[in-house]
């Protein structure tokens, strides 16, 4: 785009979509995308979710397993242009029976980037959409979706006011935070619930910026130059520095969000982080292998906004010893969830690690709390009555007896669970309750009762099996987990 170019969601939105680089296997090769489309579209950066399938077939799956498209309100997907007849039709029946309000279809050749189809949810108030379609001389197609009614995919969580107000407080006065609690708890809905709430009124956190996070996934092939960066060949065979994840949030001024931040060993990658976080300057590498190449400083800002110096140096082919500098806002922050329970059998935090973060418990609910979240679920679903109330109570008891006895759990797939009973009792004419409970519990939770012993299995059993709760469906449920071990 030239100087004289009048800067229009249009002209943005064309300057940088030939910026994605289709063949990276990085996993924020569409932040850019992702941000130019929310631009034209009017919406944050955080409700647009782009994913790269390569073949049609397995676009379903693929959408089904990606967290990212959970809270989305438009999804981008970039297919083989040769392939867009199948994945049209693929898309257009993923939004029937999906929560995911529209989507548009895109890919790139070497004309450009193509857009191939537009769709939005019969009667969804959504206007993104319509704004894309337009952009891109699409017509908008309105999907009739298969269910009734579309049940939202959020609920909304129940926790103690004091870990809220933990939350809010230590994102307002430390750098580095971290959640920690056991699985199903709600810490990555609620890191969403915080960024929203920040987005709508930034002052109240302190903040004087509005800054949309990317979202990441460690795992324990993670090295220092997935993190931070490190040495990479380039496409004409030379060392050269790349970004990790830190110095790209940075560079797009985003938080970084590290969502069960212990399936990597950061004790072992963090390196230059450590000092990094107690706010001193560091050097992370240099853009080459020669000792005097410019070496690339991470350090702090005095402003609210994130910005590189001397980046273009980073690709430059002339020589240059002048540092470059990724430069942390005072706005900006790093957040963890951690799940304490896998911490047992993944990576546990160091204590010089550990010091960095301030650390927000998120406990299992009470057994009260388990109650009026059941109550918010149900009221979603609306299997019905008496069942309802049946339901209700073997839930509970299984809540109960599984915090007796078993390592913390959160809430969140055995509130599932209802769900797949509510489906089971409208599928069938006369279905059994207490089968559906159980198949349920099986299918949402057999991986996990799947670890324990048999004497751990027996109390429990102790419990589930009486007659008001599973009864005989608890010997049935047992006999079928010996599949999941």
């Amino acid at each position: 785009m030239t100087e004289t170019e009048e800067w229009t969601p249009e002209t943005v939105l064309r300057d940088g979509l030939d910026q994605v680089d289709l063949d990276s296997p990085s996993g924020t090769k569409f932040s850019r995308l992702e941000y130019y489309l929310g631009s034209v579209a009017g919406i944050r950066v955080t409700r647009v979710a782009a994913i790269q399938i390569s073949r049609a077939a397995e676009m379903a799956g693929q959408l089904r397993r990606s967290t990212r498209v959970d809270n989305a309100e438009v999804v981008a997907v970039v297919v083989p242009l040769d392939d867009t007849d199948r994945a049209v039709a693929e898309l257009r029946d993923y939004l029937r029976s999906n929560e995911t309000p529209a989507a548009l279809l895109l890919g790139k050749d070497k004309s450009g980037w193509n857009v191939k189809w537009v769709g939005v949810q019969e009667g969804a108030e959504i206007t993104s959409a319509g704004v894309l379609a337009t952009f891109f001389g699409m017509p908008l197609e309105s999907v009739v979706v298969k269910a009734l009614k579309i049940r939202a995919r959020v609920h909304k969580l129940v926790i103690d006011d004091r870990i809220i107000r933990m939350l809010r407080l230590s994102v307002r006065s430390s750098k580095s935070v971290m959640l920690v609690g056991p699985p199903g708890t709600g810490k990555t809905h609620l890191v969403g619930e915080l960024i929203d709430d920040i987005g709508k009124n930034p002052k109240s956190f302190g903040m004087g910026l509005i800054h949309d996070p990317l979202i990441v996934t460690p795992d324990e092939s993670w090295t220092t130059r997935d993190l931070v960066g490190g040495d990479t060949v380039d496409d004409q065979g030379r060392l050269r520095f790349s970004p990790g994840h830190v110095l790209e949030a940075i560079a797009q001024d985003q938080w970084l969000v590290l969502d069960e931040a212990n399936r990597a060993d950061l004790d072992r990658i963090f390196g230059g982080l450590l000092t990094w976080l107690s706010g001193k300057e560091v050097m992370v590498g240099r853009v080459s292998a020669d000792p005097k190449s410019s070496p690339i400083i991470l350090t702090w800002g005095s402003g609210p906004r994130s910005v590189v110096v001397g980046e273009e140096r980073l690709r430059s082919r002339s020589p240059s010893n002048e540092p470059i500098y990724y430069v942390a806002g005072t706005d900006w922050r790093l957040i963890g969830t951690y799940n304490a329970v896998d911490a047992q059998r993944v990576f546990r935090f160091g204590q010089a690690l550990g010091r960095r973060f301030g650390h927000v418990p998120v406990s299992a609910p009470s057994a009260a709390q388990f109650s009026t979240a059941l109550t918010n679920r149900l009221s979603a679903s609306k299997p019905p009555e008496p069942q309802a109330g049946q339901l209700r109570v073997i839930l509970e008891r299984i809540y109960s007896a599984q915090s007796d006895l078993l390592d913390p759990m959160g809430p969140a797939a055995l509130l599932d669970v209802s769900d797949y009973v509510a489906a089971g009792l409208s599928a069938e004419p006369s279905p059994d309750l207490t089968q559906l409970v159980a198949e349920g519990y099986l299918a949402g939770m057999g991986s996990w009762l799947s670890g324990y012993d048999g004497n751990t299995l027996s109390r429990l059993g102790e419990v589930l099996g009486a007659e008001e709760v599973l009864g005989e469906q608890w010997a049935w449920l047992l006999d079928h987990l010996k599949a999941l071990r």
